[in-house]
């Protein structure tokens, strides 16, 4: 069996990848501030948010369809709605069962893209057609339309992407990742001096768009051994054997769908809620802290995601040892990051926002409090990725209870009690710590064998050995 290794250059690439991504941003941030007014920055984020919540209509298939692509080179023969046939795996590769597995998301993925473009351009164009009263038309239909292309455009390729995480190939995702932010960010800074605004930088998210799917795809190709296997099987898939392969995908797939839809409620659905509530140049305001917050967490996360393929690949093998290690030094190593980049931000980055727009006023309490909930969110959002993994998804109403919740909670606050943003961060969290921040870590604990404070002191030790040089104490 052909086991799945996370290399020192998946995480390098991953921190690189990240970095890339989030500095970016950053950097397009000062020219978003300086270039457009107060009302197109909310509307900019307001089409982020949008476009956004259509990638979930991928509904869960991405990282499902990546993980039984991770099953197949890892040796299994048969696929169930469990995940892998472990009474299947065998040495090599069944180049037929890949093909057809890869085929399947081709197909779903197209499906999936056409359907999301039509509803953009209908309900998503009344929305903000709502949201944008007394704005030129030539710069809302101007813009608007190129972000229904980059979505169309992301959702249909989205099975180069899957691929490269089938293979392991953490480094190839990250790299396609780096072109796409170095592309959007260099087409988007030109064209806002150039005075384009909110149009340039609409075709510079759709030029990243374009950039990350043609370096996938080339990224994949650079397997060669794999990509030549594939093309050894002359055999044709067949419409069946998609419809076999998209209904043992799907049994997983529209749960950890529903998860992502619950998450994006809770996270970058916030955006949408305080444009209706708080009014656009706010909106803008607010959605600047949730940009830091985010990538302070995307910052943190990348270690131990950086492991997920070799985690599900420790799963198919039954190698309880090795998952139990990925956790522990994944958790501690991410507490500790979150807490460094969230002292940075407030130290270095946010105090330099009012030099771009003197009238900023920054909410340092607010902040914090958005970091504590997103810190709580994603750490069990870790070890929900950690459960899914292992094909089961127990977590499903907990997501859904806790966004619908977290929803009422934040109409109550910020519409009726009018505290504002504030409002909205504290009806998300009390939502969260109600169950899923403490349920879901306990659970994954509890069935790899130990505690969660085991788990803190284990990855404790662990990285102490690594910093003082001793290695690590599991392979």
């Amino acid at each position: 069996m052909a086991s799945i290794t996370t290399r020192k250059t998946d995480v390098i690439w991953n921190y690189i990848g990240t970095i890339v991504s989030m500095s970016s941003g950053f950097i397009l941030l000062p020219l978003l501030m300086l270039f457009l007014t107060d009302d197109e920055l909310g509307l900019w984020y307001v089409y982020l948010a949008l476009s956004n919540f259509a990638l979930l209509f991928e509904f869960g298939f991405s990282p499902t369809f990546a993980r039984n692509i991770v099953y197949v080179v890892s040796g299994a023969r048969r696929l169930s709605v469990k995940g892998c046939d472990n009474s299947s795996v065998e040495e090599g590769i069944d180049w037929h069962l890949l093909n057809t597995v890869i085929k399947a998301s081709k197909v779903i993925y197209s499906i999936i893209a056409v359907v999301v473009t039509a509803l953009l351009a209908t309900i998503g164009s009344a929305y903000v057609a709502h949201v944008s009263p007394g704005f030129d038309s030539s710069i809302v239909w101007g813009s608007w339309p190129l972000f229904c292309v980059s979505v169309f455009l992301n959702l249909y390729f989205l099975w180069s992407v899957t691929v490269l995480r089938g293979y392991g190939d953490v480094a190839g995702e990250k790299k396609s990742l780096v072109i796409s932010k170095v592309g959007q960010l260099a087409v988007s800074a030109v064209l806002l001096i150039a005075g384009f605004g909110l149009v340039g930088a609409a075709i510079g998210y759709l030029v990243g768009a374009v950039l990350l799917r043609a370096a996938a795809v080339l990224m994949m190709r650079r397997h060669r051994e794999i990509e030549d296997g594939r093309r050894s099987d002359t055999v044709a898939v067949e419409a069946l054997a998609i419809k076999e392969i998209f209904l043992t995908i799907f049994h997983v797939a529209w749960r950890d769908g529903l998860v992502q839809l619950a998450l994006y409620a809770s996270t970058q659905a916030t955006s949408i809620l305080s444009s209706l509530f708080l009014g656009l140049a706010e909106t803008g305001m607010y959605s600047i802290l949730l940009q830091f917050s985010n990538a302070i967490y995307s910052f943190a996360s990348a270690y131990p995601n950086s492991f997920f393929p070799a985690m599900q690949s420790a799963y198919a093998e039954a190698k309880t040892d090795v998952q139990r290690h990925y956790v522990c030094t994944g958790i501690v190593g991410y507490w500790a990051l979150s807490v460094l980049g969230t002292i940075g931000v407030c130290a270095v980055f946010l105090p330099l926002l009012p030099l771009f727009k003197p009238n900023v006023s920054v909410d340092f309490g607010l902040f914090v409090l958005m970091c504590l909930y997103l810190g709580l969110l994603n750490q069990h959002s870790i070890f929900c990725n950690y459960i899914v993994g292992m094909n089961e998804v127990p977590y499903m109403w907990g997501y859904i209870l806790a966004a619908v919740v977290g929803t009422v909670l934040v109409c109550l606050l910020c519409g009726v009690l009018g505290m504002g943003a504030w409002g909205i961060i504290l009806g998300q969290a009390v939502s969260q710590l109600i169950y899923n921040n403490w349920k879901w870590p306990v659970y994954l604990c509890s069935k790899i064998g130990f505690s969660y404070r085991e788990c803190l002191r284990e990855g404790v030790g662990e990285w102490k050995a690594k910093l003082l040089g001793n290695g690590s104490r599991k392979a």
